[in-house]
């Protein structure tokens, strides 16, 4: 898929990678020597609030529905 493609798909919304783990939030789509890649940031959940972030291949996540009022904020 091309940068342009994958921003429209991906960027600002709520993923997850397809083996699971904690939601994500995709922030831009960075151009890699190995392609397109998507900048991803999430909280690490263990109640220190730590932001973490990761370049991830488009491949690897999915798109998650998060219902309205089931995020809770700090």
């Amino acid at each position: 898929m091309r940068t342009e493609a994958l921003r429209e798909k991906f960027v600002g919304k709520t993923v997850r990678l397809k083996s699971g783990g904690p939601l994500m939030t995709v922030e831009t789509v960075t151009e890699t020597e190995a392609g397109p890649m998507l900048d991803c940031c999430w909280f690490d959940g263990t109640g220190a609030n730590k932001l973490e972030r990761a370049l991830l291949l488009p491949s690897s996540i999915e798109p998650v529905s998060v219902p309205r009022g089931s995020v809770e904020f700090f």
